[in-house]
This record gives C-alpha cells, sequence and structure tokens, in this order.
C-alpha cells in the first residue's frame, strides 16, 4: 500500500512538472495577451499561482517569510504583492504586468524547489496536523487536504486556465 506521503511527493512531483511545461514557452507577448471578457491574462494566472504557493507553503505551513518577502525580494519578475491572490478586480487583472518572464520562470524554480523540499521533510506530524485557513474563512483543514487542493489542485486549475489561453492564441496549451 502507497504510504500518503509518497503519494503527495508524486502528486505534487506530477503537477509541477506538467506546469513547467505548460509555461516553457510563455514570451512576453504571450504573457500579456489580452482575452476576451473578464478573463485574466496568462502573466497573471502564472504569478498568482507561483506567488500563491510560496505563500502558502512558506509563510502559512513553514509559519516563515515567503521567498518574494526574503530571498526574492525584488528578484521575482513582477510586483509581487498579496493582493495578487486575493484583491484583483477584473480590471486590475487585466492591467497586470510580469516584468520579466525569465526571472518569473527563476522564482517558480525556487519555489517549487522550496515545497518540495518543504513535502521531503515532512514528518508523521506535520502530515496529521492541521492548517489553519481561517483568514479565508474556512477554519483547520487537514494537512493532506489542503496540501491536496491549495497547492497541488491550485496548480492544475491555473495549469488549466494557462492552456486554454494559450489555445485561444492558437498555441499548444498542455505539453501531453
Amino acid at each position: 500500500m502507497m504510504e500518503l506521503k509518497q503519494l503527495l511527493l508524486i502528486n505534487l512531483e506530477g503537477a509541477h512538472d506538467a506546469f513547467t511545461k505548460t509555461v516553457a514557452d510563455v514570451t512576453p507577448q504571450v504573457a500579456h495577451w489580452q482575452p476576451p471578457g473578464i478573463m485574466h491574462p496568462i502573466g497573471e494566472r502564472y504569478a498568482h499561482l507561483i506567488l500563491a504557493e510560496d505563500f502558502l507553503v512558506n509563510g502559512i505551513a513553514r509559519d516563515d517569510k515567503p521567498l518574494f518577502q526574503s530571498t526574492w525580494a525584488g528578484r521575482t519578475g513582477f510586483n509581487a504583492d498579496l493582493n495578487l491572490l486575493v484583491a484583483l478586480t477584473p480590471e486590475m487583472a487585466r492591467a497586470f504586468r510580469v516584468d520579466d518572464v525569465n526571472a518569473l520562470n527563476a522564482y517558480k524554480d525556487a519555489v517549487f524547489a522550496q515545497t518540495q523540499a518543504f513535502l521531503n521533510d515532512a514528518d508523521a506530524a506535520r502530515l496529521d496536523s492541521a492548517v489553519d485557513m481561517s483568514v479565508i474563512g474556512l477554519g483547520k483543514i487537514p494537512f493532506p487536504v489542503w496540501f491536496s487542493r491549495f497547492v497541488i489542485g491550485h496548480a492544475h486549475d491555473v495549469m488549466g486556465e494557462i492552456s486554454a489561453l494559450k489555445g485561444a492564441q492558437n498555441i499548444k496549451g498542455y505539453p501531453f
């Protein structure tokens, strides 16, 4: 029988690998293309995912400073602001710009490595713990559910959005 930690690690690696391949060919032009309606551009979705994972894993789960507020401050490739996670209006999202796609890619790699290390180091007590998401009105969530939903699931969700937005530009989305 597969252990819980092994399952989470396999799913995390799969999500990170697929996301990385999905955004590998994103250029500034692709990132900033304005889709119809109120959809958010790829650059905003990409930055949102990486900022969210950094904040969730390093800020909430590790109870430490996220990378964008410490070792990666000013080097993320965009204006890293927590409002990007929850307070954007459609107009703000559509006005969002990635200043440097290569820097965003490097920040992604650093965040993904931190998340992988965090899960590699997770012990039985961590896997049995709960993560307090009261800040968004959800209360305490068992760690495996939290990690599956807010880290792995979020990567898949945003990857789907980016793939659809790439398709609308006649560019292949998912890498498979």
